[in-house]
C-alpha cells in the first residue's frame, strides 16, 4: 500500500467559475436525459462536453461531437445538423488532492459518461465548459467547436469548446474559379488549395446545401463537396471553408475565461427537439 504524504500544499487555482458541465445560472433551462451511445463503445462523454442527438424511432441517443468525427468524416453533416448542447456534470468531482502516482494536487478533475449510461444535455440554458482556444473572448461573443484539426492552431482538437474569432487558417474565403460550377454537380473549380482540407465546412453562396462539406481536393485545381449544388456558382464569388462549426444560438456569457481555461456559455435556443 503506498503511503500518503501529509504536509503538502494544495495550490489555489482561483478565482475560477466552477467545473465543466455545471449549470451556471437560475432560469429556465431544458436536460433531457438520453443514453449515451457512442460509435466507438471506448469513448467517454465528458462534463461540458459538446453533444450531439443521434435519432431513432425511441427517442435517440448522445454522444460527443468528438466521437462522431472520430467515427466517419461523413458525420460532419449530423453533427451541424444535429449539434444538441453541453453534457451536464451529475457527480460531484474536486480539485485532486495529493495522492497516488500521477496526481498533480490542485490538478482540475473532469467526470464524464460510459457508453450505456444514461446522461443529461443541456439544450437551453447557461452552463460551464472548458476551452481548449480563447481568441479575445467577450460577452455575447461566438462559440464554435471543432471539426477539422489544425496544425498553425496546436491547442485545438477536435470535438472541443473555442471561442472566436477564429485564426486566420480556421476561417477564411476562397473564390470560385474559372468557369464557375453548375448546379447539379459537387465539384468546384477553386485556384488555391493552401488551406483547405478534407471535411471542412463550405458555405457562404446559394446553391451550397447546409451542412455541405470537402470529400476531396485536387491541388489548386478544385474541391469535391459531399452535396451537389442546388444553384450554380460564379466564378469570382466568395465561398466560406471552416475547421470550426459555429455553435448555433449560443453566446458567451460574460467573455472571461478563468486560469482552468472554464468559461460560461449560454444556449438560447434548444436546436433539437
Amino acid at each position: 500500500m503506498t503511503a500518503i504524504s501529509f504536509g503538502q500544499v494544495i495550490p489555489v487555482t482561483g478565482p475560477n467559475l466552477g467545473f465543466p458541465g455545471t449549470i451556471s445560472r437560475q432560469g429556465e433551462r431544458v436536460a433531457p436525459s438520453r443514453q449515451f451511445v457512442p460509435f466507438l463503445s471506448t469513448n467517454n462523454l465528458n462534463f461540458g462536453d459538446p453533444a450531439v442527438l443521434l435519432e431513432n424511432a425511441s427517442g435517440g441517443y448522445w454522444t460527443s461531437v468528438a466521437d462522431a468525427v472520430a467515427h466517419a468524416t461523413s458525420n460532419i453533416t449530423l453533427v451541424a445538423a444535429n449539434f444538441a448542447g453541453i453534457a451536464l456534470r451529475e457527480v460531484q468531482t474536486q480539485l485532486a488532492y495529493p495522492y497516488g502516482a500521477g496526481v498533480t494536487p490542485g490538478q482540475l478533475q473532469v467526470g464524464y459518461y460510459a457508453a450505456g449510461q444514461m446522461a443529461d444535455v443541456l439544450e437551453r440554458g447557461s452552463a460551464t465548459i472548458a476551452v481548449s482556444v480563447s481568441n479575445s473572448p467577450v460577452a455575447g461573443g461566438p462559440v464554435y467547436t471543432r471539426l477539422v484539426a489544425n496544425a498553425g492552431v496546436s491547442a485545438g482538437t477536435v470535438g472541443d469548446w473555442e471561442l472566436g474569432p477564429p485564426a486566420a487558417t480556421d476561417l477564411f474565403t476562397e473564390p470560385v474559379g474559372t468557369g464557375g460550377a453548375a448546379e447539379g454537380q459537387a465539384v468546384i473549380p477553386i485556384a488555391s488549395t493552401t488551406n483547405i482540407q478534407v471535411g471542412q465546412l463550405v458555405s457562404g453562396l446559394p446553391g451550397i446545401p447546409a451542412g455541405a462539406y470537402v470529400t476531396s481536393l485536387v491541388a489548386n485545381t478544385s474541391i469535391t463537396l459531399s452535396a451537389n449544388l442546388t444553384a450554380a456558382l460564379v466564378a469570382g464569388n466568395l465561398i466560406t471553408l471552416s475547421n470550426l462549426l459555429l455553435v448555433p444560438f449560443a453566446a458567451q456569457r460574460t467573455g472571461y475565461v478563468d486560469v482552468n481555461s472554464v468559461a460560461e456559455i449560454t444556449l438560447r435556443i434548444r436546436n433539437q427537439a
